[in-house]
């Protein structure tokens, strides 16, 4: 649900890095820099401006000399191009579900998102048709300030867990974009900065830490097959 729309006179490019890909600016007054900086979490070192490689799949060249190149270490990423009056089969971004930060976004629409869902809530939010743009980092860290438990049924959860849940959503992602972004292993921004969202995470990869709520140990369990963080306090199942 993190689709990149690029328009033009002619055409519109649709572009999903997946897991690793990363969109870079390239700057001609700086390629030889040999500025690198050290990653917060694994300690690697990273070029600011990545020069092309293997994994660069593509490249713009603009005609002052600067570029925009696109790696994908582990090729996930998605590159679609449409002209105009084709964009209409875009399947995968029609299908999304309420952007958090358009008027789209409001009580109403996200009450009927609700209706015969049969799932955990955690599997809700994964799913792009309801919310677009929440990922497993943001879902859990949504849950945790709702105060749900990621495994409770969809049809389980009160009037007043859901407005929680219906606030914390575009809460979360804006505190991700504030702070650039949550940086573990691959995501650059396109001046190939590393960004530091992952530094006031509540939950999510702080397994065996205190939460900074309750104090209580925050612990990993597997919904759905993905991986999701909680504080058992906080998050009770009831």
């Amino acid at each position: 649900g993190k689709f990149l729309l690029f328009e033009t006179n002619n055409y519109k490019l649709l572009v999903h890095l997946g897991m690793t890909g990363q969109l870079t600016f390239w700057d001609q007054t700086q390629r030889n820099d040999q500025n690198f900086f050290v990653h917060p979490l694994t300690g690697l070192q990273k070029a600011r401006q990545h020069a092309v490689d293997k994994h660069t799949h593509v490249s713009f060249y603009f005609t002052d000399g600067n570029a925009l190149h696109y790696r994908d270490i582990r090729q996930f990423g998605k590159w679609r191009l449409y002209r105009p009056d084709e964009f209409e089969r875009a399947k995968e971004f029609w299908q999304l579900g309420l952007e958090p930060f358009t008027p789209s976004y409001n009580w109403k629409k996200f009450l009927q998102g609700f209706d015969g869902r049969k799932l955990r809530i955690k599997s809700l939010l994964l799913n792009q048709s309801f919310v677009a743009g929440v990922g497993n980092i943001y879902a859990d860290e949504a849950l945790f300030e709702a105060g749900i438990h990621p495994e409770r049924l969809v049809k389980s959860l009160k009037q007043e867990e859901k407005r929680k849940l219906f606030r914390a959503i575009p809460k979360v992602l804006r505190r991700g974009l504030k702070y650039g972004g949550t940086s573990f292993q691959n995501y650059l921004n396109a001046n190939g900065e590393a960004g530091t969202n992952q530094e006031r995470l509540k939950v999510y990869g702080r397994e065996g830490e205190k939460c900074r709520r309750c104090k209580s140990m925050i612990i990993r369990i597997v919904v759905s097959q993905r991986g999701s963080h909680l504080c058992p306090k906080c998050q009770s199942r009831r």
